[in-house]
């Protein structure tokens, strides 16, 4: 489950992977694991594919069952709708 913490971790190294790699001393995130990382990822894409305009209507129906599925709550959602990465 994504929360507003790993969102604002992930934006804080503005979606960049090597930065949160390379930060991490012992080579853990107490927050945000890489399945987490990688899962804001996918729904990036997603809304990166709407936002241009190549979305269908059921594309777009499909990303709002997957962002209310894996984000916490419609706060998160919102939230992870108004970040620009």
């Amino acid at each position: 489950m994504i929360t507003r913490e790993k969102l604002d971790r992930y934006r804080k190294f503005k979606g960049d992977l090597d930065k949160w790699v390379l930060s991490q001393k012992d080579g853990a995130d107490a927050v945000l694991s890489g399945a987490d990382w990688n899962e804001i990822d996918k729904l990036s894409q997603r809304l990166k594919i709407e936002k241009n305009g190549f979305a269908s209507q059921d594309y777009r129906t499909e990303t709002e069952r997957v962002l209310k599925k894996n984000l916490e709550n419609g706060e998160t959602i919102k939230l992870f709708r108004e970040m620009d990465l």
